[in-house]
């Protein structure tokens, strides 16, 4: 089963039946996995922002949200309805797709070299309970436990995992 599929079975475990979306280059694998998933979908506001305040919203009626965006661009427009989840004390899942771990800048000195590369649980870090970009296929389901148990946990609130390209295609054994 490939990453992306067992990341949408682990969302509709947790019973979030809506996840609020665009698609981008660095998130599609995601769409598709919740797409070809029953019990869950994805609902397209057609911009970023939009789909992190639906995702506030949904988890203010249902008590979890998740929002899902792409690299760059993508990922920063996630950062207002981040914050507001954050002095809300809201919990809400983001996930953001990444530039495959290859293309990572890591310590080369450049601004980056993955197409739209942006740091972003570094730059959400401080309005987030939570951040954490799994390196590994087999890290992602722990980080994402980690990320729910942490974003509904003492006062609640956001909870960001990035996810990168090459390990959302990814088969897990």
């Amino acid at each position: 089963m490939k990453v992306s599929h067992a990341v949408a079975q682990f969302l509709r475990a947790q019973g979030i039946r809506h996840v609020f979306c665009v698609s981008g280059g660095a998130s599609l694998w995601i769409i598709h996995g919740i797409a070809e998933t029953e019990g869950i979908e994805f609902v397209c506001p057609q911009h970023e922002q939009a789909a992190g305040f639906a995702a506030d919203a949904y988890a203010r009626l249902t008590g979890l949200g998740c929002a899902l965006g792409t690299s760059g661009p993508g990922a920063t427009n996630l950062l207002t309805p981040l914050a507001a989840s954050f002095y809300d004390s809201i919990p809400v899942l983001y996930l953001t797709g990444q530039v495959a771990t290859f293309r990572m800048t890591g310590n080369k000195g450049v601004r980056q070299t993955g197409f739209q590369e942006t740091p972003i649980t570094d730059m959400v870090k401080p309005i987030t309970k939570y951040a954490h970009t799994p390196m590994r296929a087999e890290d992602v389901i722990p980080c994402l436990e980690a990320a729910i148990a942490t974003a509904k946990h003492a006062r609640p609130g956001p909870v960001l995992v990035d996810i990168p390209d090459d390990i959302q295609r990814s088969e897990l054994s």
